[in-house]
């Protein structure tokens, strides 16, 4: 009996895109050890795991990373050190830096020390009443000049000679002439002169060293009477009208601007 001829065999459609339907065949995977008794399951892995390849081993006699090698060694080193230093500084302020500047006010200079007068003078006696005077007003008058004499007698006027300080300006010096003068009148307001009893008159002599002059020349005249050290309001704001409110005032030209 006769076998029928074979058909050829019709070639299979391919999928979409062209390429047969293979899966992708990766290196052997060797399976995972049997679990030992009491080991908790392992977690399965998620669907489209694949384990990363393996590490190959160095080979023998390769050199080691350029971070293992000594002269990596010394330039990280190099490089902290470098680091540091240019950090450190930054963040700790060095043991000689300058003191912070204090605070002054303009050509006037810092305001006046508190400090009480000293209780006994240089040579080992009480402070008059003029050396307490003086001690206050320079307090008061602090870098806008420098008080020269004091005098205080018991039934007479009180006497107050000062140097005005020179300033950058003929305008700025001409403000520590008027700065001063309400500085002192307010030591002289707040001291124990006007504070027992009736206020003493009040005598000023500023002194400033003029322009081609060889010595210091008064330069300020002003005379206050009791009842003006009793009741003006000697405020330094204010000091533009330190003149004016002199019951009398003898100014040198150069200092009525």
């Amino acid at each position: 009996m006769e076998q029928p001829p074979e058909q050829p065999s019709q070639p299979q459609p391919r999928p979409w895109g062209g390429q047969p339907w293979t899966r992708p065949q990766g290196p052997p995977q060797q399976p995972p050890p049997p679990r030992q008794w009491g080991e908790p399951p392992r977690p399965p892995e998620p669907w489209g795991y694949r384990p990363p390849p393996a590490k190959p081993p160095r080979p023998p006699g390769a050199p080691p990373p350029w971070y293992r090698h000594p002269v990596g060694i010394v330039l990280i080193g190099v490089a902290v050190v470098i680091v540091l230093a240019l950090i450190v500084p930054a963040f700790s302020p060095g043991e000689g830096s300058d003191p912070a500047p204090t605070v002054t006010t303009g050509a006037f200079g810092g305001p006046g020390s508190t400090a009480a007068p000293s209780a006994t003078t240089a040579g080992g006696q009480p402070p008059t009443v003029a050396d307490q005077l003086r001690q206050a007003a320079q307090n008061e008058l602090g870098a806008a000049g420098e008080i020269t004499t004091v005098t205080a007698p018991a039934g007479g006027p009180v006497t107050v000679t000062w140097t005005i300080t020179r300033a950058g300006t003929q305008g700025l010096t001409e403000n520590n002439a008027r700065f001063g003068v309400m500085r002192i009148m307010r030591a002289i307001q707040e001291s124990q002169l006007a504070a027992g009893g009736r206020a003493p008159r009040v005598r000023l002599l500023g002194r400033y060293q003029l322009p081609g002059a060889a010595t210091p020349t008064t330069v300020v005249r002003l005379r206050f009477e009791p009842s003006t050290v009793e009741r003006a309001d000697f405020d330094e704001r204010d000091y533009l009208e330190a003149f004016e409110l002199a019951d009398a005032a003898v100014i040198h030209p150069a200092f009525r601007g």
